[in-house]
Formats: structure tokens, sequence, C-alpha cells
């Protein structure tokens, strides 16, 4: 099934929050729009991280409700991806990913972050639902990354950071390993 795009903002930014924790990254500075991928299914959860760590953009994981809250209330992202079966097995509270966006419009009424939907569930409930919740759009599982890179340059506004002089979207090579100095050299 193709991804559905809902909503089509002209304003589709969103500020950076004011007051960062000790320690977190300043994605902005680096000119990297950063995503939370909030899905449970750690095969998932990797393959949609690599191809927006591989597209340029700054990424973070939770696999439930409660590590969203908690990743959202530390920094707000410009966009999340949202799983909506999210584990029953997970720490935090029971929530379904619609709580979790029914709690980000409650917290951010004015400027709420803007979401993907991605889920194995029946589209058209799954379509049905993410649009009155106000999704940006919806993807189903596997995830195409064409499609999810589409929506999420859409949905953001803009593209990501600039990729290296080869404008390949593949993360950039590792550096050779550092070899042990010799004793006495």
């Amino acid at each position: 099934m193709d991804s559905i795009k809902f909503n089509l903002g002209e304003d589709n930014h969103r500020q950076e929050a004011q007051v960062k924790p000790a320690g977190s990254t300043d994605a902005a500075a680096a000119g990297q729009k950063r995503i939370i991928v909030v899905e449970d299914e750690r095969v998932t959860q990797t393959v949609i991280s690599v191809i927006l760590k591989g597209a340029g953009y700054s990424v973070v994981t939770a696999r439930d409700a409660a590590e969203a809250l908690s990743v959202i209330r530390a920094d707000i992202p410009h966009l999340m991806t949202l799983d909506i079966d999210l584990s029953r097995d997970a720490s935090g509270p029971t929530w379904d990913g619609y709580h979790v966006v029914e709690w980000l419009h409650h917290r951010f009424p004015d400027d709420p972050v803007p979401f993907i939907v991605i889920s194995g569930g029946d589209p058209t409930a799954i379509q049905a639902k993410a649009q009155s919740l106000g999704a940006f759009g919806y993807l189903p599982k596997p995830v195409d990354k064409q499609k999810l890179l589409s929506l999420v340059k859409q949905a953001i506004g803009e593209a990501p950071a600039p990729q290296g002089p080869s404008g390949s979207s593949a993360p950039p090579p590792l550096p050779p390993p550092r070899l042990p100095r010799a004793p006495g050299k």
C-alpha cells in the first residue's frame, strides 16, 4: 500500500526547546533536524533509524510511550515517527501511539509535534484514526525507504543536512582502525 499524506500546512517547522538538559547533543547547531522514532519492534526501529540517519537526520529512538514522553520532554523533536501498537511488555505506561499523540496535543496545543504513523495494523482503520488525530501521513510496514524519506522531508518542510560531496545517502565510511603502537616506538 502507498504512503498516505494528510496535512499540507504551510508552517511545518518547530522551534527548539529553549532549555536543553546537560549533555544533550545540539543537532540544530550541526544543521540536522531531530526525529524521534517510537517503535517497539527492534528490527523496524533499526531500519527506520538507519534510513533517517543515512539521510542526514539526527535520530533518537523510544521503544514505548514512557521513553517517548521522556525524550520529548528533554528536547522537542522536529518530527516523530510513531507505531500505534506499542508493546504492552514495555516498562512504561500501557499507552498505544494514539495516547502519545493525545498527550502531545495537550502538552503543545499551539505547536504540536508533527508525526507520521507507521503501523502494520489494518490500514483502513489506522489511516482514519491517524488522520482524525492530525497525523502528517501514514506508512504501512514494512517501511518503504523512498516513501518514508519523502514524507519526512515534506513534514519537516526542508531537506535533511547536506551529504558529503558524493551526494550519496549512505553514511560516510568509517576510518580505518588504529593499530596499537609497538613498544618503544
